[in-house]
């Protein structure tokens, strides 16, 4: 859904762009690249895995949890997981 959002405003701000000679296209265009440096900024570091149930998501955290700390490079995943899990529920 982001995605789509992202493009969205990407096409606006191309359409917006082509007209700019309007003041009010201008002000328009202006406020589509402020809402993609956002929403870029909002999503920075963040894993975006469209087809992941929360179900699965929620098995998957699991799995990890009973992996313990090892391996250490699993603990970012599962700390996205929850915080993904937390955010959706």
């Amino acid at each position: 859904m982001l995605t789509a959002y992202r493009a969205w405003l990407e096409s606006e701000l191309k359409t917006l762009g082509n007209a700019a000679h309007h003041a009010y296209s201008f002000g328009q265009a202006n406020m589509a690249k402020r809402a993609i440096e956002q929403l870029d900024k909002a999503l920075a570091g963040s894993v975006v895995l469209p087809d992941l149930r929360p179900d699965a998501a929620t098995e998957a955290l699991a799995a990890l949890d009973r992996l313990g700390d090892s391996p250490p490079e699993l603990a970012p995943l599962r700390e996205a997981l929850r915080r993904g899990l937390h955010a959706g529920g």
